[in-house]
């Protein structure tokens, strides 16, 4: 039962008008930035977490909540007007939105993704409320070899998942272990791979290096290599807004969509490594597979636009279950919102409820206003932000390189940061454009000094012996639960690969062998 302190706390931290201010301008910079071709969700984010360091977090965090929410929506609006997401997660958004525009009816796409993604999110924010008490309570009776496991889990699941090839997400998810590994060693204090450097005895940087390898590189992917339906190509033909507005027994037709997509959302939001960007081609997939008219996907169908949307939404609070609860981030921008709260002194995990439990439930209250506010903004967005995806790249590109300069040198005050911005920009550039996914280095860099330290405790504990990861039933659950895990990833590699198929091609048939 939660004690009336709590709740007057989390009550206090909302009804705080500078929070609630924060709130609204990350919602309105959020809707803002995603309308804009070529800055994502995860830049907006990582460029702005360092301003907040200097705001109390009853400030700072709704602020990050805004853009996150509000981002994820805005990239909706580009994607039907010219046929360009404003970020990836709206990519399956612009197959039958934009396909609506050209036959005159923009109006009734662009509040259909209004709708479609409110009434998602705030589906998912319940789901929020509703499991992170009860799963709080069972993961703060874990020990250091059930968590040990669990990162585990989480960091082979983020490296299955992030990318096409097995070995290279691996590869990367091992390449942030190794970085986590630089500065002092926790339990010794001997210096670790700072090659005599005082600037690494600290360790990396984090959010210097989460600008470069998310802003800095995403501006150089898109300088070097621009979408092939870039924004001045596209607005030459697009329909400008209008057409008949949605109307209601459209939208109420559309509920079984849209609470199938917002469960597929949410449960994939709630597994770590598994983002926005996956979540909207799968709940589009199987929306298509459970439509009656499967032929109108991707010319226009209103069930398809509420599948994208209703799916990429229900991310968003989904994917702060595993973050809160666990300590673990659920996507790339809840990696930010790690870091951004661990500023703030606060460590998300089961800790945090008994720690900071009127924040948590002052937090989960931010989640359900922006609901509302993201609807108002959302109207107020439709009607203005068409204009918004004409400004050219060589504006927007250069300002927010001086947002990424400003941002990593504000951490700590220290020009060793913007080497590091630099060297992370140029490391995300060169593992984008040779296909190592970027998302399982950087959880991997925030999961290691966990992992680390509760192995070495478990190992401690049992004076070596490996018997300790199966001898209680908690991590014992954890390590099947991690050889599950494995045997399908392994499978899925296989599968994609061809080897498989292959390999039952040259089994012969039944009438063969007669």
């Amino acid at each position: 039962m939660i004690d009336f302190s709590v709740l007057q706390q989390g009550l206090a931290m909302l009804a705080s008008p500078w929070t609630f201010l924060a709130l609204s301008a990350g919602l309105a910079g959020g809707i803002l930035i995603g309308a804009l071709p070529g800055l994502t969700a995860t830049m907006a984010v990582a460029v702005l977490a360092p301003f907040t360091f200097f705001m109390d977090a009853t400030i700072g965090i709704p602020f990050l909540l805004g853009i996150y929410k509000g981002a994820i929506y805005g990239g909706s609006i580009p994607a039907i007007l010219v046929n360009t997401p404003g970020t990836a997660a709206a990519a399956a958004t612009a197959k039958d939105g934009y396909a609506l525009t050209q036959q005159g009816k923009s109006r009734k796409a662009l509040e259909l993704s209004l709708y479609s993604s409110v009434a998602a999110d705030f589906l998912a924010t319940l789901v929020l409320i509703v499991v992170a008490i009860p799963l709080a309570s069972i993961a703060i009776r874990f020990g250091s070899p059930e968590f040990a496991l669990l990162y585990l889990i989480a960091l082979t699941m983020i490296a299955t998942v992030s990318g096409e090839s097995f070995l290279k997400g691996m590869i990367a998810a091992g390449l942030g272990l190794m970085v986590a590994c630089v500065g002092l060693d926790p339990m010794t204090g001997y210096q670790r791979f700072t090659f005599g450097s005082t600037d690494l005895l600290a360790g990396v940087s984090l959010i210097p290096l989460l600008i470069g390898m998310f802003a800095l590189s995403e501006i150089l992917m898109q300088l070097t290599h621009p979408p092939s339906h870039s924004v001045e190509n596209s607005h030459a033909g697009a329909v400008e807004h209008g057409g008949e507005p949605l109307r209601w027994a459209e939208f109420w037709a559309l509920r079984p969509t849209i609470i199938r997509s917002t469960t597929l959302g949410a449960f994939l939001g709630s597994l770590p490594g598994l983002g926005a960007e996956i979540a909207c081609w799968i709940a589009y997939g199987v929306a298509r597979g459970r439509s009656r008219e499967p032929e109108k996907f991707g010319n226009g169908s209103l069930e398809g636009l509420a599948a994208a949307e209703s799916g990429n939404n229900a991310v968003v609070p989904a994917a702060l279950i595993p973050m809160t609860i666990f300590g673990i981030p659920g996507d790339t921008i809840t990696a930010v919102l790690i870091g951004a709260l661990m500023a703030q002194g606060m460590m998300p995990g089961p800790l945090m409820i008994q720690q900071n439990p009127g924040f948590l439930f002052g937090m989960f209250l931010v989640l359900l206003v922006t609901n509302v506010l993201l609807l108002g903004f959302g109207l107020l967005a439709i009607r203005w932000l068409k204009q918004v995806t004409r400004i050219p790249p060589t504006v927007l590109y250069p300002c927010v390189m001086l947002l990424c300069l400003c941002g990593a040198y504000a951490v700590n005050s220290s020009s060793f940061d913007l080497l590091v911005l630099v060297a992370g920009g140029g490391l995300g550039y060169v593992m984008r454009r040779t296909g190592f996914p970027v998302a399982p280095l950087i959880i991997g860099l925030l999961l290691g000094p966990g992992f680390e330290s509760a192995l070495r405790q478990s190992l401690v504990f049992s004076n070596g012996s490996l018997a300790i990861f199966w001898s209680r039933p908690g991590s014992l659950i954890l390590l099947v639960l991690l050889a599950l895990v494995i045997v399908v990833m392994a499978w899925r590699g296989l599968t994609t690969a061809g080897i498989i198929k292959k390999r039952f091609k040259r089994l012969p048939s039944p009438s063969q062998k007669h």
